[in-house]
């Protein structure tokens, strides 16, 4: 397990005590929020409330390379859709070992500096200014453009390709009809469960401490969101792989998470 997920699993094992909430609850209180504006089936743009400011196109992947320190380059994918969620992969280029990051939340968009903001598992939340309805540019840990004439953007390619996210996940499993589900706190979304030995071991933890047919309980374990083939078997949909299970939580409820207001 590498220093970051170790330090993921920290992170979200510290927001469990005393916090109340549904699950997927964020707050944002007095946040200016974004317009959607349809057009066709699939697209929406994202009009931002500010004189002069810049549409986002979405749903949408935006992919790009930006400089690292000491490696070849930090691979970013990022996943965005209309309804403020965020799904992100990055891979760091040239190590001697394999280093590749995932996150997932909520964003929000601050008008007034044109930024989108990634609020997920991570301690300090992601910025990227937006350039334009297909284009962000990486921001510094502060908010602030880096004093660089080395490329931070990062383009759409115009469509949903979704990333193989590896991350710990946080969140309620309900088992009906041998269908064991997830579904995630950061987020609110819900997922089936793919087949295996950790998913096994869940599954026995849920049948042992749940007594109500369909109820939940709060999992925590590590894992892969990826595609896999649906009930159907005739298309793809989103699923969780469980590679370790951690823990199950004696607790009703997800941590609320709170994003920040734009000064």
């Amino acid at each position: 397990m590498t220093r970051f997920t170790t330090a993921l699993a920290l992170t979200l094992a510290g927001l469990l005590p005393g916090c109340g909430g549904s699950a997927g609850v964020v707050e944002e209180a007095d946040t200016i929020h974004p317009v959607l504006r349809h057009d066709g089936d699939n697209e929406v743009e994202i009009l931002l409330r500010a004189a002069g400011s810049a549409p986002l196109r979405l749903p949408a992947t935006f992919r790009g390379d930006v400089p690292c320190a000491d490696c070849e380059g930090i691979r970013h994918h990022l996943d965005l859709w209309p309804d403020q969620v965020f799904h992100l992969r990055r891979e760091w280029l040239g190590k001697e070992e394999a280093q590749v990051r995932g996150d997932m939340g909520r964003w929000r968009v601050d008008p007034a500096r044109r930024a989108l903001v990634l609020h997920g598992g991570a301690e300090m939340p992601l910025q990227f200014e937006i350039l334009g309805p297909d284009r962000l540019r990486l921001l510094d840990l502060v908010g602030q453009p880096f004093e660089s004439n080395l490329p931070y953007e990062l383009d759409s390619i115009g469509w949903i390709e979704m990333a193989d996210v590896p991350q710990f996940f946080l969140g309620h499993m309900s088992y009906m009809a041998d269908s064991p589900r997830f579904t995630e706190c950061l987020t609110g979304r819900s997922y089936p469960i793919a087949p295996g030995d950790e998913a096994l071991k869940m599954q026995r933890e849920y049948v042992g401490r749940v007594e109500t047919p369909g109820g939940d309980l709060l999992m925590h374990f590590e894992g892969m969101l990826t595609q896999r083939p649906g009930m159907e078997g005739d298309r793809l949909e989103p699923t969780l792989v469980v590679e370790r299970f951690i823990a199950a939580w004696p607790r009703d409820a997800c941590p609320r998470i709170v994003m920040p207001v734009s000064e």
